[in-house]
């Protein structure tokens, strides 16, 4: 299976839609979030700059990338031949693919990942990592992994339902 480049572009874009409703003043955000950070008035009066906005979809694309290859477990099909797409149309590769090819592919399946491989796996320790050197409160951990758990398991589920396309 090939990655669906058009959805995994899209789904970079996910991180901004959930930060626009998580960090929204009725529920973390306003003086809240800005508190528990440590940002004041003035930092956040300065807009992001063009550029920081490019990079930010740029690392959200590459997460989903990442996801991609967390959720769609058929896309080793192709690395264990090596990129041979040959070989994936033809004899056992062919065989496997016809009788499992769309197995555990799905919505659900792809939230499941993204909470367990991309916020259980990565998020939580990175971030646990920052909360004790950086000496950041609890209150900062839980609305951050909360934030990345939901944009992940969202980035999951939209990549295992339209994120792949057969060979």
């Amino acid at each position: 299976m090939l990655p669906n480049f058009y959805t995994i572009l899209a789904c970079g874009l996910i991180p901004f839609l959930v930060a626009f409703i998580w960090y929204h003043p009725k529920v973390f955000g306003g003086d809240n979030w800005q508190k528990i950070v440590g940002l004041t008035d003035e930092q956040t009066a300065i807009k992001v700059s063009p550029f920081k906005l490019f990079l930010s979809i740029l690392l959200n694309v590459l997460i989903a990338f990442g996801l991609y290859l967390v959720c769609v477990h058929q896309s080793g099909i192709l690395g264990i031949l090596a990129g041979d797409f040959e070989a994936v149309s033809s004899g056992t590769a062919k065989a496997f693919m016809d009788e499992y090819g769309t197995n555990e592919l799905g919505f659900a399946h792809g939230m499941f990942h993204g909470l367990k491989s991309g916020t259980i796996a990565f998020v939580l320790p990175v971030l646990g990592y920052v909360v004790i050197f950086e000496r950041k409160s609890a209150k900062y951990f839980w609305v951050n992994i909360g934030f990345w758990a939901i944009s992940l398991m969202l980035m999951g589920g939209v990549i295992g339902e339209w994120g792949w396309q057969q060979i």
